[in-house]
């Protein structure tokens, strides 16, 4: 729990009794290797932060599974639309390590924003950080080559590499998987 009280501290400076509320409505989950946190179709109700482990995040589309975001210690992840609007949810979100994470659901965040208005300054930058990580991902996704995404995951997230399945990094940089160990390869011996 202390390492989001680092966080959320690092966005604005927390009164004591806006730490105090969050302390007392912070809940604990531990999520075991491979179990679905969210499946699809279901409401999004909470807002998590990893304390430890490794998260996927994908959505399905038409005959394969297209990963949108690998997410490890220090995020906060969500199905956004579905817990902003509480709505079933498109994707599908999977513990890939075993996972200690907190968390709040919906109306304990709109409460709290009510009770203590200093944490909506929190929500909003949470809020903007996670939508220009989107926008980026978009851009990425639109302006960059197969092999330009592969290398800027290697760079960008080197301690993912040995984290994340190998098998699963196709669908993140959107490639058929014996597309992907082409370029790998290719990348691998350009690093030589």
């Amino acid at each position: 729990m202390e390492q989001l009280f680092v966080l959320l501290n690092a966005i604005a400076r927390m009164s004591p009794e806006l730490e105090a509320h969050l302390r007392s409505i912070l809940q604990h989950a531990i999520f075991k290797k491979d179990e679905f946190i969210l499946k699809k179709g279901r409401v999004n109700r909470n807002i998590y932060f990893i304390e430890s482990g490794l998260v996927r995040i994908f959505y399905e589309l038409a005959d394969r599974e297209v990963t949108s975001w690998f997410l490890s210690e220090g995020n906060i992840f969500i199905s956004v639309k579905s817990f902003f609007r509480q709505v079933p949810s498109n994707v599908n979100i999977v513990a890939l390590e075993d996972c200690i994470c907190w968390f709040i659901d919906h109306d304990q965040l709109d409460d709290t924003c009510l009770k203590y208005p200093e944490f909506n300054k929190h929500r909003i930058w949470i809020t903007e950080e996670y939508y220009c990580l989107s926008e980026d991902r978009h851009e990425d996704m639109q302006s960059k080559t197969a092999e330009e995404r592969y290398a800027q995951f290697v760079e960008k997230y080197p301690a993912l590499l040995t984290r994340v399945p190998l098998n699963l990094l196709p669908s993140y940089i959107d490639v058929a998987p014996s597309t992907f160990h082409k370029i790998r390869s290719d990348y691998a011996s350009r690093r030589k």
